[in-house]
């Protein structure tokens, strides 16, 4: 009963998190919202920044499941950094902009986390195509690490609801079709 209860309020908060950013949710919001106490939620959590926390550490541990599991695989690396993107895809849309932009504002414990988290993501997707490159797979010209920045702050740029709704788009074709671009620019004979 006590872990359904968390993940109530974690999932909640969630909700709140996404729809208001981090600053304008309190935990008294997120009491009336489960329809319980303040004290009770305390009886979980120390305050919002560890609710928050608890948000961040499920998206992430879905993300690292994901990385894990293609680890496993071999044969060209990127087909697995593609089969790796479609594991994570629905993940990365379930953090709103909004709630991270607070985040790195006014929980800089947690923005920290979170970019320490996105910097093991770095060193996979960038182990990834340096080893297809050494295979063969990637063009000469490109330079590995600048091509992992760009594709990681694309995402984190792009893959955004107002970027969509701005274009009448849903995120996860966003998202499709920024890796899509990415993928065919790496290939050095341009063909899957």
């Amino acid at each position: 009963m006590d872990e359904t209860i968390r993940l109530r309020i974690i999932q909640s908060a969630s909700d709140l998190f996404n729809q208001k950013g981090y600053k304008s949710v309190s935990v008294s919001d997120l009491a009336a919202r489960l329809g319980m106490s303040k004290k009770t939620i305390y009886l979980y959590f120390s305050g919002k920044e560890q609710i928050a926390e608890a948000v961040l550490d499920l998206t992430m541990n879905a993300i690292a499941r994901s990385i894990s599991e293609q680890t496993k695989r071999s044969g060209n690396p990127l087909y697995v950094l593609e089969a790796t993107f479609k594991g994570i895809k629905g993940e990365i849309v379930k953090l709103n902009p909004l709630f991270l932009e607070d985040m790195q504002k006014y929980a800089p414990a947690l923005w920290n986390k979170l970019e320490a988290f996105r910097g093991r993501q770095l060193r996979f997707i960038e182990g990834l195509l340096t080893k297809a490159k050494q295979d063969g797979h990637v063009r000469d010209d490109v330079n590995i690490h600048l091509a992992t920045v760009i594709m990681l702050d694309s995402i984190q740029r792009l893959v955004r609801p107002d970027f969509a709704a701005r274009h009448n788009v849903s995120m996860v074709e966003v998202a499709d079709t920024l890796f899509a671009l990415f993928l065919q620019g790496l290939y050095k004979d341009r063909q899957k």
